[in-house]
């Protein structure tokens, strides 16, 4: 059985994490082509990325097996809703694991840190949008114990 570490990413892990994103959203796109893949998604992402690795409110953390990154988790922090509580929230931005092995337990370990790096900052709460015909990813957040409190919807308007 093999192990990972998790740790915070560095700029050296961008390009197999941007790979790992492309998948997934390659994977998404196949059941919702709401959103259309930008040629130059994968440059896009990674200009993201840099900029997660340097802010101070996002926690961008990396699972790395046998020195390959198979998969991440970028969380930041932000406001609650206007006139609710709580006043601060972590939200889930990015998150993908590499599809073409099996790493059972990664996303939660991933997940486990995220906990860590927010408790540490006195943030009680984490949100995520998951995405709405992926039923891999709903199964997984609801048994680590997440409700559903919206749904989003996108209106074409032109």
């Amino acid at each position: 059985m093999r192990h990972w570490a998790i740790r915070f990413a560095v700029e050296g892990d961008l390009k197999q994490a941007a790979q790992i994103w492309n998948e997934r959203a390659s994977l998404l796109q196949q059941s919702d082509d709401i959103q259309p893949l930008n040629p130059d998604r994968i440059l896009d992402w990674q200009r993201q990325a840099r900029s997660w690795l340097t802010n101070d409110k996002c926690g961008f953390f990396v699972g790395e097996v046998d020195m390959s990154i198979s998969g991440y988790m970028v969380i930041m922090i932000s406001e609650g809703p206007a006139g609710l509580g709580p006043a601060v929230v972590g939200k889930v931005v990015d998150m993908a694991i590499e599809l073409h092995e099996s790493r059972p337990g990664l996303s939660g370990a991933l997940l486990d840190e995220a906990r860590k790096w927010l408790k540490a900052r006195d943030v009680g709460y984490l949100t995520v949008d998951v995405p709405a015909r992926y039923p891999v990813e709903e199964a997984f957040w609801r048994a680590q114990g997440a409700r559903l409190r919206f749904n989003q919807n996108w209106l074409t308007l032109f």
